[in-house]
């Protein structure tokens, strides 16, 4: 018996009304060779199980991405349950909680109405979500919002209704995912990024002893390679035949999910295309997957529908007969043909996993990296964690060297820990008296795993810092305090390792540089505690600015002059009006491409990065640039980019440029052109430096 209805309406093609779609019947299977006339028994025997099945039927509405916009979306089911019927479930994908920007107050309103009740949702409603950062944080497990209204969590399996449902939140990223070892420890999410421990712990799940087959997987990306074992008429489009890249909108782990999960659904968003793959023959168990790609709640057009209705029996009520039915349409399986994980940066060090490697916890011990022996890997930290705490616990084992807790900046201005951390020992058998405390620590209710740490998969051994510089005052540098001419009436504030001062010929009036107090060409050449004060400040106004509704742009770029004297580093900040905040990524793509064709930035997760794109040559030029990005529940994001390279040559007003395109003012790209007088220089000083006082780290 097939498993989607022929519509809501009697029409055998689907139908649309106001952005729902329904899906034809599945074409039958071909006919068998008559048989003789089963037994009476077996025929009963046969009616009963057909009666079973249609009992166990569930009629469910699948939506696309509600972005918040919760009124649309339940008016439309509240309609549609009128004109036919009730339906058991609502599943949602994508990102389903208000964001930020045009609409966002309204969104959040309208949530609010339903989650303090004065609202009601009208259907049982069960949703992932793909941008909230937040969220994955404070309720990785799920939370009910209110009557009707379900967060299912970051990954998980579920029963719903009747259907074993498999779900993930969060988007891929590689330069995360690459970042953590297959069968390590760390956080299920980097933000709203998920990680292979979320899609190792979502195969555990699927995996375990005695569990059913999975009738609907939820994600909000499509997977890589849909495309495939399809003829061209029936690849996804853009429905207005624009140009789209499907890259941008599916994942390769995704890819791999489905293919290890082999749901008979698989359902996904984020592209606002409305789409429904031909069925394809899963590797293992031999029963048809179908994939639906859903619109976003509001969009208009056949294109772009965005709630699909199915009526499913849940697998563990059909016959064997009745799950294995294949229609003629069926093809081979799309993800046959591995996808391949390739590094954000582009490095080559791209990982190619089946869906065995995933579903037997990844790569094997033999092509795993060597581990550092005096080094180990810890594990669920909580993100208020700090070093002195971890110091403390871990004393008696023997002499630490170093603590690095890997840490994120928040849009408050702290840097909470990602949960997870190294600490390095003075000897191997230290590191393993460490080790015999896995999981017997506890920190913030939390069982601590502590291993030997091991290098990333498929990278190249970490380099040590090979830039070995002096860091010593020239008296001829412009920027060094001792220079007698230095201009004293631009400092803002001063520590005995870094200084702010207002800029010369500033793009904006809040413009300033954060630099330090001793000579040093560049931000990769300073020792690792200079280079956390150099970021502690810069992460201290760009607090100030968003406390006053602004952003900022942050750059630093480092050319070899053949005078010593011009190689004092200095990190630009240019605060600009929020409202321009959401153009940064396009001026710095304009400003590349007009100004470094064939430059390739590279995505890093932090400044102290830029080392390891040098190539281990304190000559290479480079340029790092720190931007808003994507806005989330908690707050604006931080992007950050470097572009390391002799050619092509990087001019020497580049960052100028790029705040300039951005801001519409390219007469200020030579700060020649834009310097203020002694006077104004010095009202502008004062006035920033009363803004940031409240700010201003401590010296330590």
């Amino acid at each position: 018996m097939p498993d989607e209805v022929a519509g809501l309406t009697a029409s055998p093609a689907p139908a649309v009304a106001g952005g729902v779609a329904t899906s034809p019947a599945p074409a039958p299977a071909p006919a068998a060779a008559p048989a003789a006339s089963p037994a009476p028994r077996q025929a009963a025997a046969g009616a009963a199980a057909d009666a079973d099945e249609v009992a166990a039927r569930r009629r469910v509405l699948l939506a696309g991405d509600a972005q918040g916009n919760l009124v649309k979306l339940f008016t439309q089911v509240a309609n549609q349950q009128k004109r036919s019927g009730n339906f058991n479930v609502l599943l949602s994908v994508g990102a389903f909680l208000p964001g930020m920007g045009e609409g966002a107050k309204e969104a959040a309103a309208a949530l609010a109405q339903y989650v303090s009740g004065k609202e009601k949702v009208p259907i049982n409603t069960y949703f992932i979500e793909s941008r909230s950062a937040a969220m994955l944080q404070a309720c990785p497990a799920g939370k009910t919002l209110c009557e009707n209204l379900h967060f299912l969590g970051g990954f998980g399996v579920r029963e719903i209704e009747g259907l074993t449902v498999a779900y993930l939140s969060g988007r891929y990223d590689a330069t995360v995912y690459n970042s953590q070892d297959a069968g390590a420890d760390g956080p299920a999410f980097v933000g709203t990024s998920y990680t292979r421990q979320a899609i190792d712990g979502l195969l555990q799940l699927a995996r375990k002893p005695g569990a059913a087959g999975i009738d609907v997987l939820l994600t909000a990306e499509w997977p890589t390679n849909i495309e495939d074992k399809l003829d061209e008429g029936e690849r996804p489009k853009h429905p207005e035949g624009l140009p789209f890249d499907f890259k941008e909108v599916s994942s390769p782990v995704i890819a791999e999910l489905c293919a290890a999960l082999e749901p008979r659904y698989h359902v996904f968003g984020v592209a606002d295309i409305f789409y429904q793959r031909a069925p394809f023959q899963t590797l293992k168990s031999g029963h048809v997957c179908r994939c639906i790609g859903l619109g976003k709640v509001g969009s208009k057009g056949k294109g772009h529908m965005w709630v699909h209705a199915l009526s499913l029996s849940p697998a563990a009520s059909m016959t064997e007969a009745a799950r294995m039915q294949r229609p003629a349409t069926t093809s081979g399986c799309p993800f046959i043909e591995k996808p391949k994980l390739v590094a954000e940066d582009g490095d080559g060090a791209g990982l190619k996993r089946s869906a065995a490697d995933m579903e037997g916890g990844g790569l094997g011990e033999d092509t795993l990296p060597p581990p550092i022996p005096n080094e180990v890997f810890i594990g669920r930290l909580p993100p208020n964690i700090d070093e002195s705490r971890i110091k403390k616990a871990l004393k008696h084992c023997g002499t630490i060297e170093r603590i690095h807790l890997a840490r994120e900046e928040g849009p408050d201005g702290t840097k909470p820990c990602k949960g997870f951390g190294w600490v390095t020992f003075s000897t191997p058998d230290e590191a393993e008296a460490a080790c015999d405390l896995n999981d017997l620590l506890e920190c913030g209710k939390r069982k601590l795993s502590i291993q030997i740490s091991r290098p990333r998969a498929g990278a190249a051994p970490r380099k040590k810092r090979e830039i070995q510089i002096v860091i010593e005052p020239h008296a001829e540098c412009w920027f060094c305090l001792v220079n007698p001419k230095v201009e004293k009436h631009m400092i803002v504030c001063a520590t005995t390792e870094v200084y702010v001062a207002t800029a010369r010929g500033p793009i904006t009036p809040m413009s300033v540089l954060v630099l330090p107090v001793k000579h040093a060409p560049s931000y990769a050449a300073c020792p690792p505690e200079l280079q956390e004060v150099l970021s502690s400040h810069v992460a201290a106004i760009r607090q100030m600015c968003r406390k006053t509704e602004k952003e900022c742009i942050v750059f630093e770029r480092w050319l070899p002059f053949g005078m010593s004297a011009n190689n004092h580093m200095q990190i630009q900040v240019i605060p600009f009006e929020l409202s321009r905040a959401g153009a940064a990524r396009d001026a710095l793509e304009a400003s590349v491409k007009r100004h470094l064709p064939g430059a390739i930035l590279r995505r890093v997760q932090s400044h102290a990065e830029v080392v390891d794109h040098l190539n281990d040559d304190s000559t290479t030029p480079y340029v790092y640039f720190e931007i808003p990005g994507d806005n989330t529940a908690r707050g604006r994001q931080i992007e950050r980019y470097v572009f390391a390279a002799k050619e092509p040559r990087i001019p020497l007003n580049f960052g100028r440029m790029v705040a300039c395109e951005l801001l519409n003012c390219e007469d200020k790209v030579d700060w020649r052109q834009c310097q203020e007088d002694k006077d104004s220089e010095s009202k502008l000083t004062r006035v920033f430096r009363e803004a940031f006082k409240p700010y201003q780290p401590k010296a330590s």
